[in-house]
């Protein structure tokens, strides 16, 4: 089925008068108004964009769409930016160097967006150009790393946890030390409290650090003992969580379990 809908996308995409139709057709099925947006359209759309032969016009539609700043959380045509991100993401290993640089703008920003879904949007776009080049990813996060506010770093931690990511040892392994600068930054007083910004970090360190430490165990688990032994509320509410996760109370019951005796014994 998704090859079906895949080709529908692909043919209106060759045809800059079916643009409007296009438009209309994603509206239609964007599943918005609601709680949420239709998942499987999106993805297909971004997958009309991975090829090499993406026309001038689609590629000026997805960077028009990217701009649609006016639509609120939960209206339809929330539903284009989201997946014109998508589709940037899909495209970027085919993309022109200047088109790859506006591409990752797009995603910076869309990491500060006021929407959740748009956030969302950016991390997908990011874990796409990750699957085709992890590099791209590294280079970007680290470069913002040092400045970057708490919605750029729960964005860094979304788009890594991403199981294709992983795969690779030294990926997770990677994850795993960006998140222990987040982590330590945190810590040590320098993230502000209190905020939505800093929730929404909390709410993602809370389940991404389990997937980083399933992927590679022995310096997971060492992350999690360094941050069990600490009186921060905060910083044991994520480490909590974390162990409270399936993917490890099922694989790691005792390394789990190790590491909340170390938090009952603070």
């Amino acid at each position: 089925m998704s090859k079906v809908v895949k080709s529908v996308f692909y043919d209106d995409l060759q045809k800059a008068g079916n643009f409007k139709q296009l438009e209309h057709r994603l509206l239609g099925e964007s599943n918005l108004p609601g709680p949420r947006a239709n998942l499987g359209a999106a993805s297909a759309f971004a997958d009309a964009f991975a090829f090499s032969e993406v026309t001038r016009e689609a590629w000026e539609l997805i960077v028009e769409w990217s701009q649609v700043l006016d639509a609120p959380t939960d209206d339809p045509r929330e539903f284009l930016p989201f997946c014109a991100l998508q589709a940037m993401g899909a495209y970027y290993r085919y993309a022109e160097s200047s088109q790859q640089e506006v591409i990752l703008q797009c995603c910076q920003a869309a990491m500060n967006d006021s929407r959740w879904r748009m956030r969302e949007a950016a991390a997908i776009a990011l874990q796409r150009i990750g699957e085709q080049d992890f590099g791209v990813l590294q280079s970007l996060f680290d470069s913002m790393l040092d400045t970057a506010g708490a919605l750029e770093k729960r964005a860094f931690i979304a788009t890594l946890a991403h199981p294709p990511l992983l795969k690779e040892p030294a990926h997770a392994l990677y994850a795993l030390k960006l998140s222990e600068q987040i982590l330590d930054e945190i810590a040590a007083g320098q993230t502000r409290y209190n905020t939505e910004e800093f929730r929404v970090l909390s709410k993602g360190l809370e389940y991404a650090l389990s997937v980083f430490v399933e992927h590679a165990p022995e310096a997971g688990f060492e992350l999690l003992a360094k941050f069990a032994v600490t009186e921060d509320k905060r910083m044991l509410k994520i480490v909590k969580s974390n162990l409270g996760k399936a993917r490890l109370t099922k694989k790691f019951s005792q390394d789990v379990e190790r590491i909340q005796l170390l938090m009952n014994s603070e």
